[in-house]
């Protein structure tokens, strides 16, 4: 039997009846002019006509096969043009997709989300491109009113919310023209990504294009809501530990909010990204946190500490990097924290690391460290004077703590304490320079009294 994957080859009975004409044709032809020119004619009358007849129908026939085919090369052709030009537009449609998502994954929050809306102005030939949630971030075009925008925007994300699902309509009020996609976050809609333009509507390509680049701002939203949920996890945690922490050491909080806010300025300085920042942040919160596994008795001890005891104090580093890995801090917290009592010199603890060999955190927090122990008070010395602080660090430059950092320590500290510093402002379309010591996402903070 054969089988429904079989070619079929289209009227071949009618082509086989054809050349049998033909060849029929052919032989009374060929018959007829040999007997023609040997002077007998043994052939009846009727073959000639008969022959004729043939030729002509079987002519015909193949005319009409070759229009057919004509017609199908041209069918296949037109096809092959639509399914390359759907191919085309299919590779454009992903390729902004990835375009979007790498947008989005490399900017903040904010800027992202409003690079992927300015390019998609270009990319579907609109008018407004716009994300509707608690916050409305929408982009025009040049010479488009943003309030008329914004308020089809409004009116088509609210519609969207009622109906759950894409919206491609018609706005018989300005005769604009609109796009929709909600997007979900948790399970649950949080935004709808909107487009919107006044002379043409949308089509299926349209709305494939949008619901990709949609998905995309989705998981990214999606991924910082996770993300958010983690940092006040640990945000929380890096709090009670650091509670805990006071329990023994008192004034701790204070003390190493102080030592943030100088390792913090020094990391920007030193051209950290925020993440790093807020990184050495955390861990100059936390530098000490291994104090909780040694022992009451040796951080007390009123006099001056054993050798047995003093190498229980020296395990506080080591301590504080493991709990903050059980407390999932990043690797970049829990190596600063490890690291902060290495020396330039190699003598250090807990790993007898020189140089370069001990993290860029590690040597900021441990520059920022002894400055604010130098000048706090101690139960076995007054604290002392900022430059008498400072002196103590250049004479240890080199052997305890790394030469370029203390250099910068210094550039930044006296930067940040010139008297009645005159304000420059910044030139039209610069964004004036951030305090150094201002923390991510907080308001501004003063330099600690010291």
């Amino acid at each position: 039997m054969e089988s429904d994957s079989t070619p079929r080859v289209p009227h071949r009975g009618l082509d086989l009846a054809a050349w049998a004409a033909v060849s029929a044709s052919t032989v009374l032809t060929a018959s007829t002019a040999f007997t023609s020119a040997a002077g007998t004619s043994t052939l009846p009358a009727w073959t000639v006509p008969a022959s004729a007849t043939m030729l002509v129908g079987s002519a015909f026939f193949a005319a009409w096969r070759h229009s057919k085919a004509s017609i199908a090369a041209s069918d296949s052709k037109d096809g092959y043009g639509i399914a390359l030009a759907s191919e085309i537009a299919a590779r454009g449609r992903l390729g902004f997709a990835r375009h979007a998502a790498a947008l989005m994954a490399s900017l903040p929050e904010g800027e992202g989300l409003r690079a992927v809306l300015r390019e998609s102005l270009d990319r579907f030939a609109v008018d407004a491109a716009a994300v509707v949630g608690d916050e409305v971030t929408i982009v025009t075009a040049a010479g488009v009113d943003e309030s008329i925008a914004k308020t089809g925007v409004l009116k088509m994300a609210l519609e969207t919310v009622h109906a759950g699902r894409a919206v491609a309509q018609d706005l018989a009020d300005d005769g604009a023209h609109a796009l929709t996609i909600p997007m979900r976050v948790k399970g649950q809609l949080k935004n709808v990504m909107v487009l919107w333009r006044r002379k043409r509507g949308f089509g299926p390509d349209d709305l494939d294009g949008l619901s990709l680049v949609a998905r995309i701002v989705e998981l990214s939203m999606e991924n910082l809501s996770l993300l958010g949920s983690v940092r006040d996890q640990l945000d929380g945690t890096l709090h009670m530990l650091v509670d805990l922490v006071e329990q023994r050491l008192p004034n701790y909080a204070a003390y190493s909010e102080t030592v943030a806010q100088y390792a913090t300025a020094l990391g920007r300085f030193r051209g950290m990204n925020e993440e790093e920042v807020a990184d050495l942040r955390c861990a100059a919160m936390l530098h000490d946190v291994g104090m909780l596994e040694v022992p009451e008795s040796v951080l007390n001890a009123p006099r001056r500490l054993t050798v047995e005891e003093q190498g229980a104090l020296r395990g506080h580093p080591a301590h504080g990097a493991e709990l903050t890995r059980v407390a999932n801090f990043s690797p970049r917290v829990q190596e600063a924290i490890r690291s902060h009592h290495e020396r330039a010199d190699g003598t250090g603890y807990p790993d007898g690391l020189a140089c370069d060999e001990i993290p860029l955190s590690s040597r900021i927090l441990s520059v920022c460290d002894a400055f604010v122990a130098l000048v706090s008070d101690r139960p076995h010395r007054a604290a002392i004077s900022p430059e008498d602080a400072i002196a103590a660090l250049r004479r240890s430059s080199g052997t305890h703590f790394d030469e370029q950092v203390v250099a910068d320590f210094v550039h930044v500290y006296e930067k940040a304490n010139e008297p009645e510093a005159e304000t420059v402002e910044a030139p039209e379309g610069v964004e004036a320079s951030r305090d150094p010591f201002e923390m991510p996402g907080a308001a501004p903070t003063p330099m600690p009294a010291l």
